[in-house]
């Protein structure tokens, strides 16, 4: 009887070392991404917390370590820098700079169109429409990016060439404010979460969301954010890659149904936005059914090449760029 309990001890023992080497083993075997961030109120950054307070890259022996940047354009010099090794909020139209610059990278998908930007002005303001802005003055954030892209797009299929025909100037989204209620520009594009910062202060009013202009006149969405891979990650870990889409596309489509409690992990995970959780819930809700669900199939790659040579047109990219050199499915 001694002996057999001996023997019992003995199994059980080397069977909890087992256990516990298997439990180093699978710690050992998971995959940090570090994932860059632009501190906005986008979907996909919102389902990325999400799933990280619920524990789905954890589940895939994923451990994600979000990097925020306020500046994007500090975001995009780490990306090119190998500093982060994915961006889930990257700009489509910076997208095709990178990849015109040489930046190693893929897009394995389009992520969500640009349906936070609208064009604004003074409550008082006559305007309601780019063809009425013709000789007016005008305010974005820059003269790059999806913010002065989608704006240029929707002048430019209402007959208005915006650098032509309207007096632009740039500014910060808060300073694009105060120059519009002191009647120093006579509209401007703002995006969220500033956008309904402003409409709530009763100051200014939406006249127009320029990414509907785009949609009306081609049929297809103005891509606003993408998600970017850097290629020598992108190639070492292909199957990681497709476990992380899979679980932000799971997340971003059932987000609707989950805002609240995607909205308290988005305030927890990006407390630079310095936002209540109701106050997210409020910034998120009309975009939860925003998402871009097309895989890059054959069909979507060809509207993103129409987007890409669109922008060409309009002198957003200094070439002409090829999705299929660039654009993967993972």
């Amino acid at each position: 009887m001694k002996h057999r309990n001996r023997v019992a001890r003995s199994i059980l023992a080397i069977a909890c070392s087992l256990s516990l080497g298997t439990c180093t083993l699978s710690a050992l075997a998971e995959t940090k991404v570090r994932v860059g961030i632009t501190v906005t109120t986008d979907i996909a950054s919102a389902a990325l917390f999400n799933a990280i307070k619920k524990g789905s890259f954890k589940k895939e022996g994923i451990d994600i370590e979000v990097k925020p940047f306020i500046q994007s354009n500090q975001k995009y010099d780490t990306f090119k820098g190998g500093g982060i090794d994915m961006d889930i909020n990257m700009s489509a139209v910076t997208s095709a700079q990178l990849q015109s610059a040489g930046v190693p990278f893929f897009i394995v998908k389009a992520m969500t169109p640009a349906d936070i930007w609208a064009v604004v002005a003074r409550r008082d303001s006559p305007l309601t429409s780019p063809e009425e802005f013709k000789g007016k003055r005008f305010g974005v954030v820059s003269l790059s990016g999806t913010n002065y892209g989608v704006t240029h797009m929707a002048f430019k299929v209402s007959g208005v060439d915006l650098m032509r025909d309207v007096k632009v100037s740039t500014l910060p989204p808060a300073a694009l404010v105060t120059a519009l209620e002191r009647g120093e520009v006579d509209g401007a594009t703002l995006y969220e979460p500033y956008l309904t910062e402003a409409l709530k202060s009763g100051r200014v009013k939406e006249l127009f969301r320029p990414g509907f202009y785009y949609y009306k006149a081609y049929k297809e969405p103005f891509i606003a954010l993408v998600m970017g891979v850097r290629k020598d990650f992108y190639e070492a870990n292909r199957p990681v890659i497709a476990k992380i889409l899979a679980i932000l596309d799971k997340e971003a489509k059932d987000l609707d149904t989950n805002l609240p409690a995607a909205a308290q992990a988005f305030v927890e995970g990006l407390p630079e936005l310095k936002l209540k959780p109701s106050e997210a819930v409020e910034l998120l809700k009309p975009y939860a059914n925003n998402y871009i669900e097309e895989p890059n199939d054959p069909a979507f790659l060809k509207k993103a090449q129409n987007f890409y040579d669109r922008l060409y047109e309009i002198k957003q990219i200094p070439r002409p760029v090829k999705v299929s050199e660039f654009w993967v499915k993972p």
